[in-house]
């Protein structure tokens, strides 16, 4: 047995074992991607394909990135891109469907964009930490760096200041926007249109970048039907309309005074696009779709780019489509400068005139030598077929390469289509099979990291394991049934880590095992023997009670959370939910024992109602103040009835900034208060020589006044229509309330269970509300509440909140369920009796470790798998933070500190009888 005292540290030294092989793990599955040091030049490039350099087709360069825009933003049928189109059907835009790959978030796809490679996973965590600078392409090949240094060129950049991070010193003037502000919608635009009338008129640049954000947060915000997102486009066509109005004149002036200018070329490019949510990060065809445009006032006399319009039924949305890293190639022979060495991409070869052949072969020949230098550190034998030191092998990719430079050579020499059109297949070839060794190689795993980490996971589990296990086998025997089918299925769902369908679907394996629970708890009733019908029936009808409302979450988020999302109707549910809210506080505060106040002073129980009302005050004000705060949020279908609310003198000078402040400062006073009322209680029952049953019954209902504080405040960093959710989750937990209340003297529930039931409602509590595990699926509409200025911490913590708020209020629920006095196992050693708290954290970790563990064995075996980045790798990356955010800082770590600490009862106390003696 364990020593009592030392438990604590004992679950110490395993949690930092296991945190300490996450780090590991991590580190050999998600490394830094390995880039190739230094940058293209002239001189790479080897003198019989020096002459092969086209004349450059542009001098200038407008790249305008417009976050998440989707292809259908731009060649739908619903596109608010009135001017682009309009260009499209003459001639002079050329569009495509730019093909992104996970993770489609900003910062990768800024990477693969400029880079040409495709970036590590990692990214996708960096792309949320604003102030990381660890990820600059400072080092690494790109075509910003080309353009300016050996283009000599000048750049601006206005717009998401996570190109100034990536591309530090390369830019001449720069006004960045911050790209986490999700709720700006309108002003994170203007700052950048801006720059259009007053830089982009001037003649001291030669290349510029914008990057708009605010269609992306529109559609995190909204959707894609968002009734702001048309408008939106057509802002954003408008900017691009007055962007191609500038440079016509100033290219009109320049062609005029000098021979040697070349035109200006303007880009419009999404970095990603969304899914059906608004959100984006996975791989579904509406994140990884993208729109990509070339324009320019000089196609029209520029033979060699123009081309006529052609419309095919066998492309997206009737155009071509490419991979988003073809953009590096592509510029770079535009450009005439070199392709940057890392890149992977090939030229986009349907963008040239199909009769100027020449064009394209030269620029298909120096990407394909690009390629081939790269390859050549998987193929020594296609480097020294590079330098001219041997023939080319049979066997090797030097082959295909030496098909097409053969070609090429003899291009040059009968110059006819036929052996053109060979050439340009030939090389293609090539660039293909170059593409998937280079792509198949990109993810370098340390396997002696990650195996290092699954051993001390592996470890600290089994531990956790052992000890549970010691535990629950000292338990109630009426309960053996209900232990083994939990083992059971527990065990299925954590070997379930191994199939990326159950992982894709992991909400209903949840949804299942919840209701099997609530199933158990049915039959467990019925199980034990009574004398009336009302003792036989009553926990019955409880749990089936308990299975309605666990059927109705289920259904919430594909039927009503759908419904609520564009009606006024989810205002009156809010409503509900807060006022509901406050009912169940008052009915806590009224549960409290108030006969020893009574007893010792009147005065005692004059404080005690003065700081209930206080408490009451301050739930009632908050609950108030959410309301208004989700309403000016989305002020577009508020009702009328709360106007009133919304011109409320308190409220209506106060930005939404100082709003959530506001908030955030009542929740501080409430937790204040309720420390006081829980001394005043403690102290008055300990004056009176009180039980201490009767202390650590006031203290549950001081951690059940905790979870109504807390509850406005969670549903703040709600979705609107999942607000309702908090209504349901209280009525449920009332009825676990009453069934264990029931069983307290049959048969009462052991903490293992409790812990179980705990887990389950908060896993499926998260996928309810519309995630899932993947990077998609993370809300940032929320994680801004209240924030002036960009935090990384404070973004991440309430990034974390708003994610996971449901499952923090079933948390919260369970520290109240394990320190309920009545359910003190009657059979237990005193020590176990004592120490509940301790055996609810060790049988958590055990969950939560087991599934850990087979999801890190999972990962190192199946880490060729063709789901690896797109199923797996997300679900490690929410199961780290299940882990670690969710159960070791804040149902551990301040479970503990309110539990035992803040809130703690005193379990023994020592009583005198009338002789002085100790009872």
């Amino acid at each position: 047995m364990l020593n009592t005292n030392k438990r604590p540290l004992y679950i110490t030294i395993l949690a930092c074992i296991q945190i300490i092989g996450i780090a590991l793990f991590c580190k050999g599955f998600f490394p830094y991607k390995i880039y190739l040091p230094g940058y293209a030049t002239q001189d790479d490039i080897p003198s019989s394909l020096k002459d092969l350099h086209n004349e450059p087709e542009f001098d200038r360069l407008v790249f305008v990135v417009i976050d998440a825009l989707r292809n259908d933003f731009v060649l739908g049928q619903d596109s608010g891109f009135d001017f682009i189109n309009s260009q499209i059907q003459k001639g002079s835009a050329f569009p495509f469907t730019a093909k992104a790959t996970a993770p489609t978030v900003t910062m990768p796809r800024i990477k693969a964009m400029t880079t040409g490679t495709i970036p590590s996973f990692l990214d996708a965590i960096l792309n949320i930490a604003e102030s990381d600078t660890s990820s600059s392409l400072d080092f690494h090949d790109n075509w910003v760096y080309q353009l300016k240094n050996n283009g000599n060129k000048t750049i601006h950049f206005f717009g998401d200041d996570t190109w100034i991070r990536l591309f530090p010193n390369l830019f001449e003037k720069t006004d960045g926007t911050t790209s986490f502000f999700v709720s700006d919608t309108v002003e994170v635009d203007l700052n950048v249109t801006r720059h259009i009338e007053t830089d982009l008129v001037q003649n001291d640049w030669d290349a510029v970048i914008f990057h708009y954000l605010g269609l992306d947060h529109i559609g995190h915000l909204g959707g894609p039907n968002s009734p702001l997102m048309k408008p939106k486009q057509k802002e954003m066509d408008q900017a691009v309309e007055s962007i191609y109005d500038i440079v016509s004149k100033q290219d009109a002036v320049r062609m005029r005074d000098d021979s040697n200018a070349r035109g200006t070329l303007i880009v419009v490019c999404g970095d990603h696009g969304m899914n059906e949510k608004g959100n984006h990060g996975g791989s579904s065809v509406g994140e990884t779709s993208a729109a990509l445009v070339f324009l320019s006032p000089r196609f029209e006399s520029r033979p060699s780019i123009k081309r006529p319009v052609s419309v095919s039924q066998n492309n997206i949305l009737g155009h071509p489509v490419i991979d988003q890293i073809d953009i590096v190639p592509t510029l770079a022979t535009l450009f005439a400068f070199p392709i940057p060495k890392n890149n992977l991409g090939k030229v986009i070869g349907s963008l040239y005139n199909t009769e100027n052949a020449a064009s394209v072969i030269n620029g298909l020949a120096l990407n394909a030598h690009q390629l081939a230098q790269l390859l050549s550190k998987l193929f020594p034998e296609l480097s020294r077929f590079i330098k001219g030191q041997d023939d080319y092998d049979q066997h090797s990719p030097s082959k295909y390469y030496a098909e097409a430079i053969d070609l090429h050579e003899k291009y040059e020499v009968e110059k006819t289509e036929q052996i053109a059109q060979d050439t340009i297949k030939a090389y293609y070839k090539f660039i293909d099979m170059a593409q998937s060794y280079l792509s198949n190689t990109a993810s370098d795993y340390n396997l002696k990291l990650m195996i290092t980490g699954v051993i001390l996971i592996a470890i600290s589990t089994c531990a956790f394991i052992i000890w549970t296990v010691a535990f629950i086998d000292r338990g109630d025997r009426n309960w053996d049934f209900n232990k083994w089918f939990c083992i059971v299925v527990i065990s299925g769902y954590s070997a379930s880590m191994f199939a990326s369908s159950f992982i894709e679907e992991e909400g209903y394996t949840w949804y299942y095992i919840t209701q099997s629970i609530g199933m158990l708890s049915v039959i467990h009733s019925l199980s034990l023997p009574t004398q009336t019908i009302r003792e036989k029936w009553y926990p019955v009808a409880l749990g089936v009670s308990q299975l309605i409302l666990v059927r109705v979450t289920m259904g919430w988020t594909d039927t009503m959370a759908t419904v609520l999302s564009n009606s006024e109707l989810k205002w009156h549910l809010i409503s509900l939910a807060l006022l509901c809210t406050f009912l169940f506080s008052i009915r806590s505060m009224y549960n409290f024992d108030q006969k020893h106040a009574i007893d010792v002073n009147q005065t005692v129980k004059i404080v005690q109602t003065v700081i209930k009302l206080v408490l009451a005050s301050i739930i009632a004000l908050n609950s108030i103040l959410v309301l208004v705060y989700k309403m000016r949020a989305q002020n577009t279908d508020v009702p009328n009835l709360y106007q009133n609310l919304l011109n409320w003198e308190l409220v209506l000078p106060l930005t939404q900034v100082q709003l959530g402040k506001l908030i955030y400062n009542y929740e501080g006073a409430g937790l204040f208060v309720l420390g006081g009322l829980f001394y005043v209680i403690k102290r008055a029952s300990l004056m009176t020589m009180g039980e201490s049953n009767n202390i650590q019954k006031n203290t549950s209902l001081i951690l059940q006044l905790l979870l109504h504080l807390s509850t406005p405040l969670l549903i703040l960093l709600s979705e609107p229509q999942n607000a309702f959710l908090f209504v349901i989750f209280n009525l449920q937990f009332e009825i676990i309330l009453q069934w264990r209340s029931y069983l307290s003297n049959k048969s009462p529930i052991p903490n293992w269970f409790t812990s179980i039931l705990v887990c389950c409602l908060s896993h499926s509590a998260f996928f309810l509300t519309g995630h899932t595990n993947s990077i998609a699926s993370v809300d940032l509409s929320n994680a801004y509440v209240g924030v002036q200025e960009y935090d990384t911490i404070l973004i991440g913590i309430l990034t974390f909140c708003s994610n996971w708020s449901v499952s923090l209020w079933w948390a919260i629920a369970g520290w109240t369920l394990i320190t309920d006095a009545s359910q003190l196992i009657p059979n237990e050693s005193a020590n176990d009796a004592a120490h509940p708290w301790i055996f609810y954290i060790v049988i958590q970790s055990s969950l939560f470790g087991l599934v850990l563990t087979l999801l890190s064995i999972a990962v190192t075996i199946l880490r060729e798998h063709l789901f690896i980045w797109t199923v797996f790798s997300p679900k490690y990356l929410y199961q780290v933070a299940w882990v670690i955010l969710f159960h070791w800082i804040f149902q551990t770590l301040l479970g503990s500190l309110f539990t035992q600490i803040l809130f703690k009862p005193k379990t023994t106390l020592t009583i005198l009888d009338d002789e002085g003696l100790e009872e």
